[in-house]
């Protein structure tokens, strides 16, 4: 894991360890819907991991998910690989979101009616 930062290994060392903790006690499909995950994301892309080209953030947390768990993460590829799969949907949404300009998608409306009248 070269390129980065202590903040962004301990970030994505984390995320993992909130899949293997997935992979382990859930029967059936497991989800991301918790304001943690949100928060290590928000964070992740803050300190610079989206500035990283080649690195892909579901690759990432894989592999570090079948390092730190190996027996679930062989077991339940298919559970891990929707986990890192909603995991990268999410920091590619936030990044989106973090990058979009302004006037990307509307033009500015006026705060009030008093400001967009004469009156």
């Amino acid at each position: 894991m070269s390129n980065t930062n202590p903040q962004i290994e301990k970030q994505l060392d984390k995320l993992a360890s909130i899949c293997c903790t997935r992979l382990e006690h859930s029967s059936t499909d497991p989800t991301l819907e918790d304001s943690s995950i949100d928060e290590l994301l928000k964070s992740l892309l803050m300190s610079g991991y989206a500035r990283h080209a080649d690195r892909s953030l579901q690759v990432d947390i894989e592999n570090r998910v079948k390092d730190m768990c190996r027996e679930p993460a062989m077991h339940r590829g298919g559970g891990l690989s929707g986990l890192t799969e909603q995991l990268q949907n999410k920091f590619n949404q936030l990044k989106s979101w973090e990058s979009r300009q302004p006037d990307d998608k509307s033009k500015a409306k006026a705060a009030n009616i008093s400001s967009a009248t004469d009156a």
